[in-house]
Protein backbone atom coordinates (compact mmCIF):
# COMPACT_ATOMS: atom_id res chain seq x y z
CA UNK A 1 0.00 0.00 0.00
CA UNK A 2 2.93 2.69 0.52
CA UNK A 3 4.69 2.01 -2.47
CA UNK A 4 1.56 2.45 -4.46
CA UNK A 5 0.76 5.85 -2.34
CA UNK A 6 4.05 6.79 -3.25
CA UNK A 7 2.95 6.44 -7.32
CA UNK A 8 0.22 8.73 -6.95
CA UNK A 9 2.22 11.71 -5.65
CA UNK A 10 2.75 13.06 -9.05
CA UNK A 11 -0.57 12.55 -10.50
CA UNK A 12 -1.78 14.66 -7.52
CA UNK A 13 0.97 17.40 -8.05
CA UNK A 14 -0.57 17.82 -11.85
CA UNK A 15 -3.73 17.92 -10.24
CA UNK A 16 -2.81 20.42 -7.67
CA UNK A 17 -1.23 22.27 -10.50
CA UNK A 18 -3.84 22.43 -12.95
CA UNK A 19 -6.58 23.70 -9.94
CA UNK A 20 -4.13 26.53 -9.21
CA UNK A 21 -3.51 27.48 -12.62
CA UNK A 22 -7.54 27.68 -13.11
CA UNK A 23 -7.96 29.90 -10.13
CA UNK A 24 -5.55 31.86 -11.13
CA UNK A 25 -7.00 32.61 -14.44
CA UNK A 26 -10.54 33.26 -12.64
CA UNK A 27 -8.54 35.72 -10.61
CA UNK A 28 -7.89 37.84 -13.92
CA UNK A 29 -11.36 37.39 -15.45
CA UNK A 30 -12.89 39.23 -12.36
CA UNK A 31 -9.93 41.71 -12.00
CA UNK A 32 -11.21 45.92 -11.73
CA UNK A 33 -10.73 47.37 -15.49
CA UNK A 34 -7.17 48.63 -16.10
CA UNK A 35 -6.64 52.45 -15.51
CA UNK A 36 -7.43 54.56 -18.50
CA UNK A 37 -6.18 53.10 -22.26
CA UNK A 38 -3.05 53.00 -23.67
CA UNK A 39 -3.39 55.97 -25.52
CA UNK A 40 -1.89 59.24 -24.09
CA UNK A 41 -0.81 62.50 -25.42
CA UNK A 42 1.33 65.26 -24.67
CA UNK A 43 0.26 69.37 -23.10
CA UNK A 44 2.93 71.05 -24.11
CA UNK A 45 3.94 74.28 -22.31
CA UNK A 46 2.19 77.16 -23.69
CA UNK A 47 4.56 80.42 -25.23
CA UNK A 48 3.61 83.71 -23.20
CA UNK A 49 2.46 85.60 -25.60
CA UNK A 50 0.25 83.26 -27.53
CA UNK A 51 -2.55 84.59 -30.01
CA UNK A 52 -5.91 82.83 -30.63
CA UNK A 53 -6.02 83.54 -34.51
CA UNK A 54 -6.15 80.22 -36.06
CA UNK A 55 -2.40 80.10 -37.21
CA UNK A 56 -0.88 77.89 -35.67
CA UNK A 57 3.22 78.40 -36.34
CA UNK A 58 3.33 78.88 -32.13
CA UNK A 59 2.34 75.21 -31.97
CA UNK A 60 4.55 72.26 -31.04
CA UNK A 61 2.77 69.65 -33.16
CA UNK A 62 4.68 66.53 -32.32
CA UNK A 63 2.04 65.09 -29.97
CA UNK A 64 -1.45 64.59 -31.58
CA UNK A 65 -5.28 63.19 -30.85
CA UNK A 66 -5.50 61.63 -34.35
CA UNK A 67 -9.37 60.93 -35.30
CA UNK A 68 -9.01 59.22 -38.73
CA UNK A 69 -10.46 55.46 -38.27
CA UNK A 70 -13.82 53.85 -38.62
CA UNK A 71 -13.15 52.11 -34.69
CA UNK A 72 -13.21 55.33 -33.15
CA UNK A 73 -16.60 55.92 -35.06
CA UNK A 74 -19.49 55.15 -32.14
CA UNK A 75 -22.35 56.48 -33.81
CA UNK A 76 -23.92 57.44 -37.40
CA UNK A 77 -21.04 55.02 -38.57
CA UNK A 78 -23.28 54.84 -42.19
CA UNK A 79 -22.96 58.65 -42.26
CA UNK A 80 -19.04 58.15 -42.16
CA UNK A 81 -17.72 58.09 -45.54
CA UNK A 82 -13.80 57.81 -44.25
CA UNK A 83 -11.23 60.51 -43.21
CA UNK A 84 -12.45 62.83 -46.28
CA UNK A 85 -14.99 63.37 -44.77
CA UNK A 86 -14.34 63.64 -40.99
CA UNK A 87 -11.12 63.44 -39.76
CA UNK A 88 -8.98 65.75 -37.35
CA UNK A 89 -5.61 65.88 -35.70
CA UNK A 90 -5.94 67.93 -32.56
CA UNK A 91 -3.28 69.11 -30.14
CA UNK A 92 -2.87 70.83 -26.76
CA UNK A 93 -0.60 73.52 -24.41
CA UNK A 94 -1.34 74.91 -20.96
CA UNK A 95 -0.48 77.67 -18.96
CA UNK A 96 -1.33 77.76 -15.12
CA UNK A 97 -4.73 79.04 -15.95
CA UNK A 98 -5.78 77.90 -19.30
CA UNK A 99 -5.96 74.98 -21.46
CA UNK A 100 -5.59 75.59 -25.29
CA UNK A 101 -6.76 73.41 -28.27
CA UNK A 102 -6.10 73.85 -31.92
CA UNK A 103 -7.64 71.54 -34.20
CA UNK A 104 -6.65 70.70 -38.04
CA UNK A 105 -10.19 69.30 -39.48
CA UNK A 106 -11.00 67.38 -42.20
CA UNK A 107 -14.63 68.07 -43.01
CA UNK A 108 -16.20 68.17 -46.21
CA UNK A 109 -19.18 69.75 -45.07
CA UNK A 110 -18.13 72.41 -42.37
CA UNK A 111 -19.63 74.72 -39.55
CA UNK A 112 -22.72 72.87 -40.05
CA UNK A 113 -24.90 73.90 -37.45
CA UNK A 114 -29.09 74.61 -36.93
CA UNK A 115 -30.87 76.78 -34.25
CA UNK A 116 -32.02 74.81 -31.62
CA UNK A 117 -30.14 71.93 -32.01
CA UNK A 118 -27.42 70.36 -29.03
CA UNK A 119 -24.59 70.61 -29.36
CA UNK A 120 -23.93 66.98 -29.51
CA UNK A 121 -26.03 67.08 -33.08
CA UNK A 122 -24.12 69.75 -35.33
CA UNK A 123 -20.70 70.64 -35.94
CA UNK A 124 -18.61 70.13 -32.39
CA UNK A 125 -15.32 68.95 -30.59
CA UNK A 126 -15.55 67.67 -27.32
CA UNK A 127 -13.77 67.54 -24.27
CA UNK A 128 -13.88 64.61 -21.92
CA UNK A 129 -11.46 65.79 -18.43
CA UNK A 130 -10.81 64.87 -15.03
CA UNK A 131 -9.79 68.32 -13.09
CA UNK A 132 -7.82 66.20 -10.19
CA UNK A 133 -4.27 64.52 -11.33
CA UNK A 134 -4.44 62.37 -8.13
CA UNK A 135 -7.96 60.80 -9.17
CA UNK A 136 -8.37 57.10 -9.40
CA UNK A 137 -7.66 55.71 -13.00
CA UNK A 138 -10.08 52.41 -12.45
CA UNK A 139 -13.35 54.74 -11.47
CA UNK A 140 -16.43 53.44 -13.39
CA UNK A 141 -18.49 55.95 -12.91
CA UNK A 142 -18.27 60.45 -12.90
CA UNK A 143 -16.66 61.67 -10.29
CA UNK A 144 -16.94 65.63 -8.94
CA UNK A 145 -14.09 66.38 -11.16
CA UNK A 146 -14.75 64.90 -14.50
CA UNK A 147 -16.42 66.92 -17.27
CA UNK A 148 -17.70 66.35 -20.49
CA UNK A 149 -17.28 69.99 -22.33
CA UNK A 150 -19.00 70.22 -25.67
CA UNK A 151 -17.32 73.24 -28.62
CA UNK A 152 -19.66 73.64 -31.33
CA UNK A 153 -17.95 74.96 -34.44
CA UNK A 154 -20.08 76.60 -36.33
CA UNK A 155 -18.41 79.87 -38.07
CA UNK A 156 -20.80 82.02 -36.16
CA UNK A 157 -21.38 82.02 -32.51
CA UNK A 158 -18.91 79.03 -31.12
CA UNK A 159 -21.64 78.11 -28.18
CA UNK A 160 -20.52 75.92 -25.63
CA UNK A 161 -22.14 72.85 -23.27
CA UNK A 162 -21.08 70.96 -19.84
CA UNK A 163 -22.83 67.83 -19.44
CA UNK A 164 -23.04 67.09 -15.71
CA UNK A 165 -26.11 64.35 -16.06
CA UNK A 166 -23.92 61.42 -15.28
CA UNK A 167 -22.64 62.85 -11.92
CA UNK A 168 -23.92 61.82 -9.24
CA UNK A 169 -22.15 64.39 -6.78
CA UNK A 170 -21.79 67.70 -8.92
CA UNK A 171 -20.74 69.68 -6.34
CA UNK A 172 -22.87 73.00 -7.51
CA UNK A 173 -21.75 72.62 -11.38
CA UNK A 174 -24.66 71.60 -13.73
CA UNK A 175 -25.39 70.45 -16.78
CA UNK A 176 -25.95 74.27 -18.70
CA UNK A 177 -26.10 74.82 -22.62
CA UNK A 178 -27.81 71.81 -23.25
CA UNK A 179 -29.87 73.28 -26.11
CA UNK A 180 -26.87 74.31 -28.06
CA UNK A 181 -27.80 78.15 -27.96
CA UNK A 182 -25.73 79.37 -25.04
CA UNK A 183 -22.47 80.55 -24.56
CA UNK A 184 -21.59 78.78 -20.86
CA UNK A 185 -17.53 79.61 -20.92
CA UNK A 186 -16.22 82.56 -19.36
CA UNK A 187 -12.99 83.99 -20.61
CA UNK A 188 -13.18 81.86 -24.07
CA UNK A 189 -11.32 82.52 -26.80
CA UNK A 190 -11.59 81.31 -30.41
CA UNK A 191 -10.83 81.66 -34.17
CA UNK A 192 -11.31 79.58 -37.15
CA UNK A 193 -9.64 79.33 -40.15
CA UNK A 194 -11.41 77.42 -43.20
CA UNK A 195 -8.88 75.76 -45.71
CA UNK A 196 -9.08 73.71 -48.57
CA UNK A 197 -11.43 70.01 -47.78
CA UNK A 198 -11.80 71.71 -44.33
CA UNK A 199 -10.52 73.84 -41.33
CA UNK A 200 -8.10 74.84 -38.52
CA UNK A 201 -9.81 75.41 -35.30
CA UNK A 202 -7.92 76.85 -31.89
CA UNK A 203 -9.56 77.74 -28.62
CA UNK A 204 -8.01 79.21 -25.30
CA UNK A 205 -10.45 77.35 -22.03
CA UNK A 206 -9.74 79.24 -18.70
CA UNK A 207 -9.36 75.98 -16.18
CA UNK A 208 -11.62 78.36 -13.63
CA UNK A 209 -14.26 77.60 -15.68
CA UNK A 210 -14.54 73.90 -14.07
CA UNK A 211 -14.31 75.46 -10.17
CA UNK A 212 -16.31 76.84 -7.71
CA UNK A 213 -16.57 77.08 -3.68
CA UNK A 214 -16.68 72.94 -3.49
CA UNK A 215 -14.26 72.30 -6.38
CA UNK A 216 -10.81 73.39 -6.45
CA UNK A 217 -9.51 74.70 -10.06
CA UNK A 218 -6.90 72.23 -11.69
CA UNK A 219 -3.22 74.48 -12.03
CA UNK A 220 -1.25 71.91 -13.97
CA UNK A 221 1.98 71.55 -13.30
CA UNK A 222 4.37 69.81 -15.38
CA UNK A 223 4.53 66.22 -15.30
CA UNK A 224 1.09 65.69 -14.00
CA UNK A 225 -1.28 63.23 -15.73
CA UNK A 226 -5.40 63.67 -15.89
CA UNK A 227 -7.89 61.22 -17.08
CA UNK A 228 -8.83 62.79 -21.34
CA UNK A 229 -10.59 61.93 -24.05
CA UNK A 230 -11.29 63.91 -27.79
CA UNK A 231 -14.79 63.32 -30.16
CA UNK A 232 -16.06 65.05 -32.82
CA UNK A 233 -19.59 65.61 -33.72
CA UNK A 234 -20.16 65.88 -37.94
CA UNK A 235 -23.36 67.19 -39.17
CA UNK A 236 -23.50 66.82 -43.31
CA UNK A 237 -27.46 68.32 -43.52
CA UNK A 238 -29.15 70.59 -41.60
CA UNK A 239 -32.23 68.87 -41.57
CA UNK A 240 -34.09 67.12 -38.55
CA UNK A 241 -33.66 63.38 -38.12
CA UNK A 242 -30.28 63.21 -39.67
CA UNK A 243 -28.00 61.46 -38.32
CA UNK A 244 -24.38 62.67 -36.83
CA UNK A 245 -21.16 61.04 -36.80
CA UNK A 246 -19.73 60.49 -33.38
CA UNK A 247 -15.89 59.94 -33.26
CA UNK A 248 -14.09 58.95 -30.15
CA UNK A 249 -10.25 59.04 -29.78
CA UNK A 250 -10.01 55.96 -27.62
CA UNK A 251 -13.20 54.05 -29.89
CA UNK A 252 -14.79 53.44 -26.51
CA UNK A 253 -19.01 53.38 -26.82
CA UNK A 254 -18.98 54.02 -22.99
CA UNK A 255 -17.25 57.50 -22.93
CA UNK A 256 -19.76 58.92 -21.91
CA UNK A 257 -20.22 57.30 -18.62
CA UNK A 258 -16.69 55.61 -17.70
CA UNK A 259 -13.70 57.32 -17.22
CA UNK A 260 -11.87 53.98 -17.37
CA UNK A 261 -12.40 54.08 -20.95
CA UNK A 262 -10.28 57.45 -21.10
CA UNK A 263 -6.73 58.14 -22.22
CA UNK A 264 -4.36 60.59 -20.93
CA UNK A 265 -2.85 64.36 -20.58
CA UNK A 266 0.19 64.83 -20.22
CA UNK A 267 1.51 68.41 -18.84
CA UNK A 268 4.92 68.79 -20.40
CA UNK A 269 7.26 71.76 -20.13
CA UNK A 270 8.38 73.99 -23.17
CA UNK A 271 10.45 71.38 -25.78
Amino acid sequence: MVKQQYKRLPFLRFVVSVFVLCLACSFLFIAPARAYTDLSVNCWKAPENITIDADLSEWNKTSAVILNSESQVIQGGNQWDGPEDLSASVYFMWDRDNLYLAAEVVDDTPFMYREGFPPDLVDALVLYFSTDPQADPERQSYQSKDFRLTLIVDDYLFNTGLDREMVEEKCGLETRGEAGDEQILEGYEYAVKEVAGGYIFEAKIPFINFSNEQLSPLVPEEGDVIGFNVGMFDLDFPCPGVATTNMVWTGSEDVDVNPSSWGTLVFKGEE
